[in-house]
């Protein structure tokens, strides 16, 4: 586009792919384990996660960036900005995680589960060989979904001094004064980075229904 030098913009989009991946990832830890306390029924604990969650999920994404960034910083431990961005963004995105694992789990009937555990299987290996196998089909698209929904939400990180897609292109619009074709040129990007994978989940949430219409 009249000499633009587009390659200015890979660094961003590498470091917003490292957001939204490490996000993503810890979210998926986080998720997994406020789901894993919650099928203990564990009283106090479950009050802790519902509590956790609730809070969480009324956090603004950017405010939670801010908590994380100068929030920690106050307490004297310092996170550079990619860092930061990964932690609050993986923290903020952990409480919808654990929605979707408590709906996939919820997904098998009580009565197996009660069948697993007269069969004198432990709770965890109820969950590990019958609840497990038939709740993971059905928690893959919203988790995939959780993936597209970070790789946008990661612009947030340029709040904080993180150089991830968007700060590079407003960076080049800057130095270039071409906002217009920097603009398309995000677009196009997003478009590529997000397309495949929401053609994807879809594919993947048609054949969870199908496999539920069959059971």
């Amino acid at each position: 586009m009249n000499g633009l030098d587009l390659t200015a913009l890979l660094p961003g989009a590498l470091a917003t792919i490292k957001i939204a991946g490490g996000a993503w990832l810890l979210a998926l830890a986080i998720g997994m384990l406020m789901s894993y306390i919650r099928e203990t029924g564990f009283r106090p604990l479950l009050w802790l996660v519902n509590g956790f969650t609730t809070l969480i999920r009324s956090i603004p994404e950017l405010v939670m960036l801010y908590l994380v960034y100068f929030g920690i910083a106050y307490l004297g431990v310092r996170l550079d900005s990619l860092t930061a961005a990964i932690v609050a963004l993986g923290v903020a995105e952990s409480a919808f995680m654990a929605e979707y694992f408590r709906a996939s789990l919820n997904t098998v009937s009580s009565s197996q589960r009660q069948a697993g555990l007269s069969l004198g299987l432990s709770q965890v290996k109820v969950l590990r060989l019958i609840v497990l196998p038939q709740a993971v089909p059905f928690a893959v698209p919203p988790l995939l979904n959780s993936f597209v929904g970070l790789l946008k939400t990661a612009t947030l990180a340029s709040a904080v001094g993180a150089v991830e897609l968007l700060y590079a292109g407003q960076d080049l619009m800057n130095r270039t004064g071409q906002v217009l074709p920097v603009a398309i040129s995000l677009v196009v990007i997003y478009v590529v980075a997000t397309l495949p994978l929401t053609a994807l989940v879809g594919k993947l949430e048609s054949r969870a229904r199908a496999r539920a219409s069959r059971a």
